[in-house]
């Protein structure tokens, strides 16, 4: 077996060799957020934040990273992708994996979803066409890998995803997704997904949401969120977002289903926050 995941590796590499491209300088690119937050949590007293956060991308045409720093006392940098990319080809850590990709329902603000990508974040990706790219997949620390696919297809009135893949002992998942737009200022979207965990159990999720752009200034989001291998849970979110000048002002409301306002996890809140961006 490791013969064959070695053979893998070595196979696209030796494509990456092939279609080598050339280094080009690059200037990292800066932008970032400023802002207030309030957070109203049942069971808990309410709290202040900030919303102060910088990323830093670089991209040289070979090498890609993208950095993020966050302010408060659980900031810090997180280095969220760094990769080379030879042609057609791709292979470092990337952002999340190709299994969940297809993984669509809306632009709600805390987008607390029940979907796996089985704990796969390495990788070497291979892009087939514009809409098709396989990839062979690793869990950083283990030695946990398989394989991935993700499709997407433009079919006028949708835009459809197919994503899934096969990780670790038992693990494997399959997702379906789509983007509905009806009209120049309504979306509709969602997606399902099933499969087995890398501890081969059972699982599966869903998730339907919405984006309305009321006007220029104002959007308003909602998605229901559901995992279909436990009991009672889930959770609705509304999000409001609303731009006057250089400041998008938001309220974020999340209700779960499986709340424990004991244990104070997986609470109902309310967050207001008022940010600007660069």
């Amino acid at each position: 077996m490791k013969a064959i995941k070695l053979a893998s590796i070595f196979a696209v590499s030796a494509v990456a060799a092939a279609v080598s491209t050339t280094t080009i300088a690059a200037e990292p690119v800066f932008s970032g957020d400023a802002g207030l937050s309030y957070t109203d949590t049942d069971g808990s007293d309410g709290s202040y934040g900030s919303e102060g956060e910088v990323n830093i991308k670089i991209d040289t045409g070979v090498v890609y990273m993208d950095l993020d720093w966050e302010s408060g006392d659980d900031g810090g940098f997180d280095l969220d992708e760094a990769y080379v990319t030879q042609g057609a080809v791709q292979f470092g850590d990337f952002d999340g994996s190709l299994i969940d990709s297809a993984a669509v329902y809306g632009g709600v603000d805390n987008g607390d979803d029940y979907v796996s990508d089985l704990s796969a974040n390495l990788g070497v990706r291979y892009a087939v066409t514009d809409e098709l790219t396989v990839a062979f997949e690793a869990t950083q620390d283990t030695d946990n890998d398989g394989l991935a696919v993700a499709y997407t297809t433009d079919l006028d009135v949708a835009t459809l995803y197919l994503s899934g893949g096969i990780h670790g002992d038992d693990g494997s998942a399959v997702a379906v997704g789509a983007e509905i737009p009806l009209g120049n200022a309504f979306t509709l979207a969602g997606y399902a997904q099933s499969g087995t965990t890398t501890a081969d159990a059972d699982m599966g999720s869903y998730a339907i949401g919405f984006d309305f752009a009321v006007s220029d200034a104002l959007t308003l989001s909602a998605a229901y969120m559901e995992d279909t291998e436990t009991d009672d849970v889930s959770n609705v979110e509304f999000t409001a977002f609303y731009t006057a000048g250089d400041v998008t002002y938001m309220v974020d409301y999340v209700d779960y289903s499986d709340e424990d306002t004991v244990a104070n996890t997986r609470e109902d809140f309310v967050k207001v926050s008022a940010v600007a961006s660069f």
